[in-house]
């Protein structure tokens, strides 16, 4: 009987686990995202970090994943393609697999209704987390940003729309817990303004970002591992700056906002060339 009763017991806190989490991946990969790692190997960023994302998918087994890869539009004949991809995965299930049109939807609303359609409606908040992966989004709202769209308008204006899209696609939230831009030069005060009104966390880089690419590798064990939003958002922008610089010989420079307070956690490394290696010739004659 105690056996049973500790089952029902555990079974419970896992349950209230799983629906307490929510993960939202947006990969932009519709620009030039190719890149050459210490060795010199071509790499695509993007289809790098969508593998990522279904692997941690996959192995995060106490909540929702949702995953949108925006590719570069194709032509079949005639005929546009369908140019984005999306993943519905649900305690580590994969429950829905679809394509669709970037073409004429903009600021999220196509991710948007594909999120309200399949996240489940509950009585309470979950945790949210949203990363977006691409280059840097304009201050002032431009065209060019999108290869296969070059005439289409975007900037953080209409990011901050989007997002807003999507947060009134799910039940009873009215903030991120966390967004994660990995974009360049996006650390900055204007866009933790605009973001304040959308997440209680921001993590983004004020400089040029290797490859616009921060691994999340970690979110896995952090998810397991930490005991608050504040600190998996510390814990994971920690480990992104640590697998960076193990990655380049770049600036590394990333932000924590924690934009309920106001306070900012820096990570940074000079660049491991240039004026360092010159100090370093010329201390050594």
């Amino acid at each position: 009987m105690k056996l049973l009763l500790l089952v029902i017991i555990l079974g419970c806190s896992c349950l209230y686990s799983a629906e307490n989490l929510r993960i939202i991946y947006i990969i932009h990969g519709d620009g030039n995202y190719l890149f050459h790692d210490k060795d010199g190997k071509a790499l695509n960023a993007a289809g790098r970090i969508l593998e990522q994302a279904k692997l941690n998918a996959e192995n995060i087994n106490r909540g929702e994943v949702f995953i949108f890869y925006q590719k570069p539009a194709e032509k079949f004949l005639f005929f546009d393609k369908d140019d984005g991809e999306f993943y519905y995965y649900k305690n580590s299930e994969l429950i829905s697999e679809e394509t669709y049109s970037r073409k004429d939807a903009d600021n999220f609303e196509t991710e948007a209704g594909l999120i309200k359609k399949y996240s489940e409606d509950k009585s309470f908040s979950k945790k949210n987390i949203l990363l977006y992966y691409g280059h840097e989004i304009p201050l002032n709202d431009s065209s060019g940003y999108h290869n296969s769209y070059p005439q289409k308008v975007f900037g953080i204006n209409i990011f901050a729309d989007g997002l807003g899209r999507i947060i009134n696609s799910l039940s009873n939230d009215e903030k991120f817990n966390l967004i994660v831009l990995s974009t360049c030069r996006n650390g900055n005060e204007n866009f933790a303004s605009v973001l304040s009104l959308f997440t209680n966390y921001l993590i983004a880089s004020p400089a040029d970002i290797h490859l616009s690419y921060m691994d999340s590798g970690s979110l896995i064990s952090l998810i397991e591992n930490t005991n608050s939003i504040a600190q998996l958002s510390e814990e994971f922008a920690r480990s992104a700056f640590e697998k960076l610089i193990n990655s380049t010989h770049t600036e590394i420079s990333i932000n924590l906002y924690d934009l309920d307070d106001g306070s900012i956690t820096e990570f940074y490394r000079a660049p491991e060339f240039g004026i360092r290696k010159k100090e370093s010739a010329e201390n050594s004659e």
